[in-house]
């Protein structure tokens, strides 16, 4: 639930928690420590929580009444004044069944249980990038690497791996377990997951991570996903990341984890990456491993069919693919406002998802888009595209678009 779309939102900025007190309906916080435990606390008591609002100490004076939304996806607003709003409860078996698969987004394996009780078909992106931040916190190599690093970077190792004899181990375990509750939650429908993305500079800021990463002026276009499985100083790394995944398929036995590359600039580089996961005990085909392209690139829509020559299908990521078409940094405060809705834009996606229909491959998108412009939800629908992942706020009505939809289609037969 939104409050009222007119309503005069309080700018706030990239920084982010302050100390909230314990009586407060709402938070609203400025800075963040490193690891923070303030969103653990206002899940714990139903609060909502904004981290990152800048001035927000300066702005908000004592006693002032606002409104604090965090049901508008990733970012929350805050609003001048006390605004009306309203709930509506809705029952899963009064929605419609829909032939288009309707997934979620998710990267919060402690949100995979509650997620997994919406009428959802299953995962259609995992993000590894929140267990790595949150739950392991430490760079791949610096445990890779553990005596060459400082002793100051030692001791914060030896401080997260408490318990664990060998900090590979540690990597290994906490991913899995990561990943392994999102498939149990969603077990057996599917659960697509990302391979890791970070940018060099979001490496960087892990513990160890300064001394292994390169400077990049723009690490949005530098060292990233399917680059880094095989580039030699990271292919190492990339092993733990394989093996926690080997785990969660072999030994947790949750076979419906499917992968996704993401940032495949050629189709050489497609079958370079592949060749990594197949070394790694990763092999697509083998007990049913599907291996999906994160179709973000523009090359990747404009050669189609010879990526698809390797993978599975595809998953289309709207944000990056934007960013890429229109020549937009989203990294980028004064360049951020993009819109998905583009000509060029759809263009490439109709493109992508012809190009899969053609080869009777699996295409899906995992964007931003279909979450903010049920237009864009029609289109794709329209477009016979294999399944849509939503954030979870956008589900219901997504899936009641996406009906509705279909059964338009069915009329003109």
């Amino acid at each position: 639930m939104s409050p009222n779309a007119g309503s005069r939102r309080i700018p706030n900025s990239r920084h982010r928690v302050a100390s909230p007190r314990k009586h407060a309906r709402l938070r609203c916080g400025t800075i963040t420590p490193r690891f923070v435990v303030e969103p653990l606390l206002s899940s714990l008591v139903f609060t909502p929580l904004i981290v990152g609002c800048g001035d927000a100490t300066e702005v908000l004076e004592e006693g002032r009444e606002v409104t604090i939304s965090c049901a508008e996806g990733d970012l929350g607003y805050v609003y001048a004044d006390r605004l009306a709003f309203r709930s509506e409860r809705l029952e899963a078996s009064d929605l419609a069944p829909t032939h288009t698969q309707l997934m979620l987004n998710l990267g919060n394996p402690q949100n995979a249980f509650e997620a997994s009780f919406l009428p959802a078909d299953g995962v259609g992106l995992a993000r590894l990038e929140f267990i790595i931040n949150n739950t392991i916190g430490i760079h791949p190599r610096a445990l890779l690497e553990y005596d060459d690093v400082d002793a100051e970077t030692q001791r914060a190792i030896d401080r997260h791996t408490a318990g664990y004899a060998d900090p590979r181990a540690f990597f290994v375990d906490r991913l899995a377990e990561g990943v392994g509750t999102i498939a149990a939650a969603f077990h057996p429908r599917p659960v697509i997951v990302r391979l890791s993305d970070f940018k060099s500079n979001e490496y960087a800021s892990l513990i160890g991570g300064a001394g292994f990463e390169p400077f990049e002026e723009n690490p949005m276009l530098g060292l990233r996903g399917a680059s880094r499985y095989y580039h030699p100083a990271f292919t190492e790394a990339f092993a733990l990341e394989c093996g926690a995944l080997r785990k969660v398929r072999e030994t947790m036995g949750f076979d419906n984890v499917k992968l996704m590359v993401p940032f495949v600039r050629t189709p050489d580089e497609g079958r370079r990456v592949l060749a990594e996961l197949e070394r790694h005990g990763l092999a697509r085909g083998s007990d049913g491993l599907a291996v999906y392209l994160m179709c973000e690139i523009p090359t990747n829509a404009l050669r189609a069919d010879d990526f698809l020559t390797h993978f599975d299908g595809y998953s289309i990521g709207s944000n990056d693919l934007t960013q890429l078409t229109l020549g937009i940094d989203r990294d980028s405060a004064a360049l951020a406002e993009t819109d998905e809705r583009d000509p060029a834009v759809l263009d490439l996606i109709d493109r992508a998802i012809a190009a899969c229909l053609r080869h009777r491959r699996y295409v899906g998108i995992c964007g931003q888009a279909p979450s903010d412009f049920p237009e864009i939800t029609q289109r794709l629908v329209e477009a016979g595209i294999t399944s849509i992942s939503l954030n979870p706020d956008s589900l219901i009505a997504m899936k009641r678009l996406t009906a509705d939809v279909e059964a338009k289609l069915g009329e003109r037969g």
